[in-house]
């Protein structure tokens, strides 16, 4: 029988709570009503029950204090908040420090409560049937034994087996994770693995830290009959955690899930299947990528890319802009094509300003699209090649007058103007000739007169983007923040 309590200071809720479903005939014992938290506490201590149902907002001891001297004292009982729509702030530090449900009074019914009741009642099995390592620093530690050695079999002694992963990267968080200390952190992992939990519902899951800002999410779906149903599962179970981490926890993550398995598999194999779909982050702007509809990710540098990082000392001595152009082009493609893992694409990019011979520039965690790798290389070419000896009278007049007004807000029909051409002609030379176009070219030198004016310390960050020549302020964050990676407050607190 599972024993019940309940906690809260109007009578009238407390009267209908007892009420609202027939106890016994479920499963359940109520064995405590309390009318405050610190009588709460008093009834936890002495009947231990297995589901506690707590209002939020109580005299004498809150329920946010009741949760969290509960789970100080060790006390691991289901916790069920109830709220109003002005706790909400009170709901998220619930969830926080481990409650596992909140509901709001006025949309509870017979059968929501129940519905509740027998998530928890699940939770509560699969808890008492797991491993013998559960919530505990030596299950974390087996689990990330098991994840990296490539030779390990799934071990049954826990009864938990292995048919998917979720890996989930924590990619922004109201508090940086840095500046968390080892309680705090560990209140974290407690918290993010009570959320994995609620997301996956009645499946047996496992959560364990990897490293700072990655966790391993594992699931045990050998009830599920059908591959399609698995794959259903997960996604469901994907897509509330992704919702639950921003709403209870202010964090928002990326997450990767392996191919779903009937048979045993290693289980570093799935793991590795999840983490290699987060590489798709870097290709495509979406959040949830699962591993039955992803691609297989590039293992090695394509040799298009190698070519050109050989080829561009020469190709900068040469002052052959056009062999950079095309050979940047199509170092890019090839890494698009091969879905090339990210960090072989930044290490390629460092290595290729190393043999250029310029200073390394921050680079983004990944690109959006193509185009904000172009504007990267366009700004890299401005530094390679800042000599326009080797341009035509024509474009050399052209290129001058960009360099003489791009604060202003110049257009190409008065470039040609000034050099007496038509706009498209001169668009035409000054492509073939540069490797850019003109506003390519343009932007690029914006963006290099930003950085230099973000050197001063006294500017305010709108007065550089006007004096750079972009008018509006949003969009140059924007060009900036494509450019260099970095939005010009963060490139200017690196630099400075």
């Amino acid at each position: 029988m599972i024993k019940i309590l309940l906690a809260d200071d109007d009578f009238l809720v407390r009267t209908y709570l007892s009420q609202l479903i027939d106890w016994e005939r479920y499963g359940y014992s109520l064995v405590g009503v309390a009318r405050d938290g610190e009588e709460a506490l008093q009834m936890a201590d002495e009947y231990h029950p297995h589901i506690i149902v707590t209002d939020i907002s109580m005299p004498v001891l809150d329920g946010i204090s009741v949760i969290r001297l509960l789970r100080s004292r060790g006390n691991d009982a289901r916790i069920i908040a109830l709220s109003c729509h002005d706790d909400f702030e009170y709901v998220k530090e619930a969830m926080k420090l481990g409650a596992d449900e909140y509901v709001l009074k006025n949309l509870l019914t017979e059968k929501s409560f129940l519905e509740l009741l027998e998530q928890m009642k699940g939770k509560i099995r699969v808890s008492e049937e797991g491993s013998v390592f559960q919530n505990t620093e030596e299950e974390r530690d087996y689990y990330s034994r098991l994840l990296r050695d490539e030779n390990a079999e799934q071990n049954t002694k826990d009864g938990f087996h292995i048919s998917a992963a979720m890996a989930v990267r924590i990619v922004h968080a109201s508090e940086p994770f840095e500046a968390l200390d080892l309680e705090h952190r560990e209140k974290f992992d407690i918290s993010f693995a009570q959320v994995c939990c609620e997301s996956c519902k009645k499946l047996p899951v496992r959560c364990v830290p990897i490293r700072q800002t990655l966790y391993a999410v594992l699931l045990d779906l050998n009830g599920v009959v059908s591959i399609y149903e698995r794959q259903q599962l997960v996604q469901q179970s994907a897509s509330m955690l992704l919702r639950y981490c921003e709403r209870y926890l202010s964090v928002n993550v990326q997450i990767g899930t392996s191919k779903v398995y009937h048979l045993q598999i290693s289980p570093s194999r799935c793991w590795q299947e999840a983490v290699g779909c987060l590489n798709e982050r870097f290709y495509v702007n979406q959040t949830i990528f699962y591993g039955w509809q992803t691609a297989d990710c590039g293992k090695e540098i394509p040799p298009e890319a190698r070519m050109f990082c050989s080829n561009i000392a020469s190709y900068m001595e040469r002052k052959d802009s056009s062999a950079i152009h095309v050979g940047w082009s199509e170092a890019l493609d090839a890494f698009e094509r091969n879905h090339t893992e990210a960090r072989l694409v930044r290490e390629w990019l460092r290595q290729t300003d190393h043999s250029a011979g310029v200073e390394p520039r921050p680079v983004p965690e990944h690109f959006s699209d193509l185009e904000g790798m172009e504007l990267k290389y366009l700004i890299f070419q401005e530094d390679l090649l800042p000599d326009d000896q080797q341009y035509s009278d024509t474009v050399r007049s052209a290129v001058r007058y960009i360099r003489e007004n791009f604060q202003s807000r110049i257009s190409l029909n008065e470039v040609a103007d000034s050099v007496h051409l038509n706009a498209t002609y001169l668009s035409h030379i000054f492509h073939k000739e540069t490797g850019v176009t003109f506003s390519e070219y343009l932007m690029s030198c914006r963006v290099n007169k930003a950085k230099e004016l973000l050197l001063r310390a006294n500017l305010k960050v709108k007065a550089v983007g006007i004096q750079s020549g972009f008018g509006d302020h949003r969009n140059f964050i924007k060009m900036f923040k494509k450019a260099t990676g970095m939005t010009p407050q963060e490139y200017r607190k690196k630099t400075i």
